[in-house]
């Protein structure tokens, strides 16, 4: 079923990255695009008086960052986050955001978000379905021997692979499916888990302690890749900062 009308905004103060976005959107017939900003302040005018569906919200802006200006908006407005800096999709996620693009937004990424936000709408009763059960906590399905097992987000602590199997290391107990990291990535949100070796993958929030070559979740410690250690370092810096 084709999805209902979406009325959309851009809220992004660099123009490169606000074409590109419009260049996107207009792809998408159902797509209905109500206009750009530069600024929070310039599209509370608009909010005021019309229904808006989706915004594309760049978090870094002037006066009131996109972060900000979320928490203010009311949970029936969807928000897809864009930015350059991804130490901030762990608030975003938090924020029950859509979604979170990095820049430069490829089409084919953002096609993926539109896909998300769309799953949330009630168009159909696929979507009603799903979109109950994203109020739940977030949760992957996950198949271990012969069972699928339903799995929260936030009870994992890291991803190990081992072979063609990837141990699932929870909070309880641990869990082995026949598949590889790679591809559990491509079904984990973004900015929530993150890869620091060729062999594991982190749940963010779950670090208790770092150093240059090493990670620490709980007890156990876990080595950083050789490719993976500048941008590592990095990123757990910049969320150490921020918290």
């Amino acid at each position: 079923m084709t999805p209902t009308r979406i009325n959309c905004i851009i809220i992004e103060d660099e123009l490169p990255a606000s074409i590109l976005l419009e260049m996107h959107i207009a792809k998408f017939d159902f797509l209905d695009l109500k206009g750009k900003f530069m600024s929070t302040n310039n599209a509370l005018n608009l909010l005021k008086i019309q229904k808006i569906d989706l915004l594309f919200l760049d978090i870094n802006l002037p006066g009131k960052s996109g972060i900000e200006f979320a928490k203010s908006l009311p949970k029936d407005i969807g928000i897809i986050f864009t930015t350059a800096n991804p130490h901030y999709a762990v608030e975003g996620f938090e924020l029950e955001a859509i979604d979170y693009l990095l820049k430069p937004i490829s089409f084919d990424r953002f096609s993926k978000a539109i896909q998300k936000y769309c799953k949330t709408q009630k168009t159909n009763q696929e979507f009603e379905q799903l979109s109950k059960a994203e109020t739940e906590r977030p949760f992957i399905f996950v198949k271990c021997e012969r069972k699928t097992l339903k799995l929260y987000l936030d009870e994992i602590d890291y991803f190990e692979s081992q072979g063609n199997y990837l141990l699932i290391h929870t909070e309880k107990d641990c869990f082995k499916t026949h598949q590889s990291i790679t591809e559990m990535i491509e079904k984990l949100p973004e900015g929530i888990f993150y890869r620091i070796h060729r062999s594991f993958l982190i749940t963010l929030k779950k670090v208790n302690q770092f150093s240059s070559r090493t990670v620490t979740i709980k007890n156990k410690v876990l080595p950083i890749g050789r490719l993976y250690a500048s941008k590592t370092n990095d990123l757990l810096q910049s969320i150490q900062l921020k918290y």
